[in-house]
C-alpha cells in the first residue's frame, strides 16, 4: 500500500504496531468482587476456540491443578465457540466490557495466550500494559519472540514446561512482579500511541518528494 501511494519512490519499511485505548483506570477489587473470584486466577481473554489452543489449554490446566492442588483457577474472557469444560477451577464469564477486561487483567495473577497462530497478540500486549506476567505458546513464533525480547514472559510447548513455568509464576510474587514490570515497559517503549504514531510519521517523512 505504501509503495503504491507513493508512486513506488518508498526506499524502505517500518514495523509500526498499533496502540491500545487504555483505562483511565483499573478497579481488580470490584472485578474479584463482582465475579466472586477470592483467589487467584490465571486470565484467557479471547475467543474461545479450538484455533486459539484452547482444547490444549484446558487439558493443561486441569491437569495441572490435579497435580500440584493449586487453588488456581483459569477465567476466561470472550465468546465460546467450543464446549467449556464443566469444572470448579475454570469460569467462563463470556464476552465483557472494555473496562470489565482491564479489570480482569489488573486482577488476575497472570495472563496466558495458548494460541500456537498469532501475528501479533493486542490481548497479551495489554496484559503487559496492566503489569501481567505472561505464560505464552512457545510454538508461536511470534509470541516466544515477544516473551523473550520483553524478559516479561514465559512460554511452553509441552504439558511438563507449561506445570513448571505456571508454578514458578503462582509461588514467586517477585518474579511475577519483575516480569510485570518488564512488560509495562516494553510496551511503553514499543506500543503506546505517542511511539506508534512517531513511527509513521518518520516513515512518511522518509518518502522523497514528489516530482
Amino acid at each position: 500500500m505504501i509503495e503504491r501511494a507513493s508512486g513506488g519512490r518508498a526506499a524502505s519499511g517500518e514495523v509500526v504496531g498499533v496502540g491500545s485505548a487504555l483505562p483511565d483506570q483499573c478497579d481488580p477489587a470490584g472485578f474479584r468482587e463482582r465475579h466472586r473470584l477470592p483467589g487467584p486466577f490465571l486470565l484467557y481473554v479471547g475467543r474461545i476456540d479450538r484455533n486459539k489452543g484452547c482444547p490444549q489449554l484446558f487439558e493443561f490446566f486441569l491437569r495441572y491443578r490435579r497435580d500440584t492442588a493449586s487453588p488456581l483457577r483459569l477465567v476466561l474472557v470472550g465468546r465460546s465457540v467450543l464446549e467449556v469444560p464443566e469444572d470448579d477451577g475454570i469460569v467462563s464469564l463470556g464476552f465483557l466490557s472494555d473496562q470489565e477486561k482491564w479489570d480482569a487483567l489488573a486482577a488476575a495473577t497472570a495472563f496466558v495466550l495458548p494460541s500456537a497462530l498469532e501475528s501479533l497478540s493486542m490481548a497479551t500486549l495489554e496484559a503487559w500494559w496492566a503489569e501481567r506476567p505472561v505464560l505464552a505458546n512457545a510454538r508461536c513464533a511470534v509470541l516466544r519472540g515477544q516473551c523473550k525480547r520483553s524478559n516479561a514472559g514465559l512460554y511452553y510447548a509441552t504439558y511438563d514446561e507449561f506445570r513448571e513455568a505456571l508454578a514458578l509464576l503462582e509461588g514467586d510474587p517477585g518474579l511475577r512482579r519483575r516480569l510485570g514490570e518488564n512488560g509495562r515497559l516494553y510496551f511503553e517503549t514499543h506500543y503506546a500511541w505517542p511511539v506508534v504514531e512517531r513511527k509513521y510519521l518518520d516513515l512518511l517523512a522518509r518518502f522523497p518528494a514528489a516530482a
